[in-house]
């Protein structure tokens, strides 16, 4: 079903929840909250927890427990448009130890197969059917507008290709084999996963007008399925008059253009929040006269928290010159946040990317850690996303020797 006809039908929808005031005057109700009723085979525990990244939430994350019984549960949640949401299933999830050197480490295959995935939006009655199998939650959802059974076409077919990725890479790193038999599991597994690449561009193509197709695209290009002109070239085959405003489609959009306009020699685009350890706004246009190094970090970053103290020498070594330092978060709670840099002494300007201000996207960073340098000017000259590889300390002495 397509998006015009799905409009028609929330149409509908709405004028069944129409009220009317003291006046006699009709008021419309949106019917904000969603309902997802799922009977998973192979479900055995007591509850499950729903829980997502909430800043207004003191722990960071807003939860709910899903009572489950006789293998059935039933989520609701109120929604202002489209969203994707994410159950974990503790029957699916598998982990496994790898050894590297004296060390042994604990590993798990990709979340995603352990999930229940699905996309809310107002007034939808989502059900979810199938079973776990094989370490996989094979089990997929569908809705009366269409929007979840096309997300449930693509998984269905990529899922248990994943599986058998996920599969290979335990037996490559639990099992004694030769450096034959391992080279013949990379290759299976380049092979699957190029597949898996396949039927996502076949179906973003033969839905131009799909919700679900358009998160398919937004988080493959996220993931870097595509080159850049690839990805340019499915984007321009989506139907922009019914998916326009829509945030899957949004954000791809603005995705493309950040790299399209976030080049080496390019100004800088605009970075707001009042994300800020003392709660004033921060503007990056502001701080134009001084080189400006941007970090993106997180402390689940190992890559990150590696390098850090090498930011916090290059922020001290350079204090007296016009050179600052931002430190962009994305990933951890306002309280994590703040307690390490207190507990750290991260000297230098911090702010905070959230879901309601991203500030990932404007750069469309899409890998941690990732560095970019502005000049005074607030034009880019350096950035860890660029092929070209240029040491970017080294570049910081350059610049500052000769002032």
């Amino acid at each position: 079903m397509n998006i015009k006809a799905n409009l028609l039908l929330l149409t509908a929808i709405l004028m069944l929840n129409c009220k009317s005031n003291k006046s006699g005057e009709e008021v419309r109700e949106t019917p904000k909250t969603f309902t997802l009723n799922a009977n998973i085979k192979g479900l055995e525990s007591d509850y499950l927890v729903y829980y997502e990244k909430d800043d207004k939430d003191p722990s960071g994350y807003h939860r709910d427990t899903l009572w489950i019984k006789d293998q059935k549960f039933t989520f609701k949640d109120s929604i202002e448009g489209y969203k994707l949401y994410y159950i974990g299933v503790p029957e699916a999830l598998r982990s496994y130890k790898v050894k590297v050197g004296d060390k042994e480490y604990q590993a798990s295959v990709k979340a995603h197969l352990s999930r229940l995935w699905f996309i809310g939006f107002p007034g939808a009655k989502i059900s979810y059917n199938g079973k776990i199998v094989d370490y996989m939650v094979d089990a997929y959802p569908s809705d009366s507008l269409g929007i979840n059974n096309d997300l449930a076409l693509i998984n269905s077919q990529i899922f248990p290709l994943l599986n058998t990725m996920d599969s290979i890479s335990v037996a490559i790193s639990t099992s004694d084999l030769n450096e034959e038999e391992v080279k013949s599991l990379y290759e299976r597994r380049d092979k699957l996963g190029k597949e898996v690449t396949v039927l996502k561009t076949d179906f973003i193509k033969s839905h131009p007008k799909s919700i679900a197709a358009s998160y398919v695209f937004n988080d493959a290009y996220y993931r870097r399925y595509f080159t850049h002109e690839e990805a340019k070239a499915l984007f321009n085959g989506f139907d922009s008059s019914t998916l326009d405003g829509t945030p899957f489609y949004e954000e791809a959009k603005e995705r493309i253009s950040a790299v399209e306009n976030t080049g080496i020699g390019m100004s800088a685009p605009e970075l707001t929040t009042l994300n800020t350890l003392n709660g004033k706004e921060f503007k990056l246009s502001e701080l134009k006269g001084n080189y400006v190094l941007l970090d993106y970090w997180g402390t689940w970053c190992g890559p990150c928290m590696a390098e850090i103290p090498k930011i916090k020498e290059y922020s001290q070594k350079y204090a007296n010159k016009n050179f600052t330092v931002v430190g962009v978060n994305q990933g951890d709670t306002d309280k994590k946040w703040r307690d390490i840099i207190e507990k750290e002494n991260y000297d230098w300007t911090h702010i905070r990317s959230t879901n309601e201000t991203n500030l990932l996207i404007p750069f469309n960073v899409n890998s941690f850690p990732t560095k970019i340098v502005l000049d005074p000017k607030g034009k880019i000259i350096y950035s860890s996303k660029n092929p070209e590889k240029i040491d970017m300390y080294q570049m910081l002495d350059d610049i500052f020797s000769t002032k």
